[in-house]
C-alpha cells in the first residue's frame, strides 16, 4: 500500500478512542481547501507492506482501541485497504474509514466481510451535482459522484455501520447558512453525529487563494452548527483549532 504517514495513537480521530491513523496516498477530489494536498497524488507517499500496520499495533497494543484510515482517500486502494482490514480485525481492534463516499464498489466488499465498524463521511457540499463538482474540484461528472455517495450511505445502513457526517467550513466555499442547511436535511436522518471543521490555512493548503483567507470564526462556526440543529440533525459539534471540539445543543 502507498502511505502518506502514521499516526501512532490519537483521541481526535475518533473521540473516544484511542486510534492509530494510517494516512492513505491518492485522492479523487481536489477539494480547494485540503490540507493535506501533498496525498492527492496516487504516486505521493511511499509504499509500505501492510505488516507495517502489525508491526505498530505491537507496539502500542496496550493502550489502542481502533485504527482508522485515511487520507487522501483509501477507498482507491481497495486490495490493500481489504488487507489491512483484515488484519486490524485479527487484532480485536475496530475500524473505522474516512471517506469522501464516492467510491461505494470499493467500500461494498468491506462492509460485506464486516471489516468495518465506522464511517467517516465527509460530506463536502449538498447532494447537488454541480455543488460537488465546484466544491470537490471534480474533473468528471457530479451526477456519478453524488449517487455514489448515496450508495455508500445506503450499504452503510443495510449493514449496520453507523456514519458520522463530517464538514469543513472553508471561507468563500462552504460557509454560507443555507450551504450547510442543505447539507444538514440531507444527512439528518441518516448519520449518528455531525462535526462541523474549522478550516486550517496553516497546513498544505491546494488553493493558495484559499490559504490566504481567514479562518471563520468560532462565532460563525457556532451559528452554522445552530442551522444544522435546526434541520434535525441530534448532535452537532464544530471543531476548531483554539477551543478544540464542543457540542452544539
Amino acid at each position: 500500500m502507498r502511505i502518506g504517514g502514521i499516526v501512532d495513537m490519537s483521541t481526535v480521530d475518533w473521540y473516544g478512542n484511542v486510534s492509530l491513523v494510517i494516512f492513505f496516498s491518492g485522492c479523487n477530489f481536489r477539494c480547494p481547501y485540503c490540507q493535506n494536498s501533498g496525498l492527492i497524488p496516487l504516486e505521493s507517499g511511499e509504499e509500505v507492506d501492510i505488516e507495517l500496520i502489525g508491526e505498530r499495533i505491537r507496539i502500542g497494543r496496550q493502550l489502542l482501541d481502533a485504527v482508522v484510515f485515511t487520507g487522501g482517500e483509501p477507498l482507491l486502494q481497495p486490495k490493500a485497504l481489504m488487507e489491512a482490514g483484515e488484519l486490524v480485525k485479527g487484532f480485536g481492534l475496530k475500524l473505522m474509514i474516512d471517506t469522501n463516499g464516492s467510491i461505494p464498489s470499493s467500500m461494498e466488499p468491506l462492509l460485506k466481510a464486516d471489516l468495518v465498524d465506522r464511517v467517516a463521511l465527509d460530506v463536502k457540499a449538498p447532494m447537488i451535482p454541480e455543488d460537488y463538482k465546484r466544491v470537490a474540484g471534480l474533473r468528471v461528472d457530479g451526477k456519478t459522484v453524488v449517487e455514489g455517495i448515496k450508495r455508500t450511505i445506503d450499504m452503510c445502513e443495510e449493514r449496520g455501520v453507523t456514519i458520522e457526517a463530517r464538514t469543513t467550513i472553508a471561507p468563500t466555499i462552504s460557509d454560507g447558512d443555507e450551504f450547510v442547511r442543505r447539507i444538514a436535511s440531507q444527512i439528518t436522518n441518516h448519520c449518528d453525529v455531525y462535526y462541523l471543521q474549522q478550516f486550517d490555512n496553516t497546513g498544505e493548503v491546494l488553493s493558495p487563494e484559499i490559504k490566504a483567507l481567514e479562518p471563520p470564526s468560532r462565532r460563525k462556526m457556532m451559528e452554522l452548527a445552530e442551522i444544522a440543529i435546526q434541520e434535525g440533525v441530534r448532535k452537532v459539534y464544530i471543531k476548531t483549532r483554539k477551543d478544540g471540539l464542543e457540542r452544539v445543543e
